[in-house]
C-alpha cells in the first residue's frame, strides 16, 4: 500500500517569533493566539479525515528560498515553502 501523504502545514515555533514579526509585519503579534488558531485548523482538517503534517519553517532559510524563487515573504509563500518542503521530504525517503 503506498504511505499517503499529508497536506503540509507550515509550523513556526515559539523561539522563532520575535524574527517573524521582524520579516513578515501582517503577523500575528502574539504567538498563543496564532498557536491556538492553527491547532484548531489542524483539527477541523483532520475532523474531516485530512491528514496534515506540520513543517517546521526557519525564518531565514525561508526568507532565502523566498528570494530565490520570487516570493513575497507572507502567508503564501509560507503555504507553497511548506508543501515544497514535504514534497521534498517524502521524495528523499523513498
Amino acid at each position: 500500500m503506498p504511505k499517503m501523504v499529508g497536506m503540509a502545514v507550515a509550523w513556526l515555533r515559539k523561539e522563532d517569533w520575535p524574527r517573524w514579526l521582524a520579516i513578515d509585519h501582517d503577523f500575528q503579534p502574539d504567538y498563543n493566539h496564532w498557536l491556538k488558531r492553527m491547532e484548531a485548523t489542524v483539527k477541523q482538517f483532520e475532523d474531516k479525515g485530512t491528514l496534515l503534517e506540520k513543517v517546521i519553517i526557519n525564518p531565514d532559510e525561508f526568507v532565502e528560498w523566498c528570494d530565490v524563487n520570487g516570493y513575497k515573504v507572507g502567508s503564501k509563500a509560507r503555504s507553497t515553502y511548506a508543501a515544497q518542503t514535504l514534497a521534498k521530504r517524502h521524495s528523499a525517503s523513498h
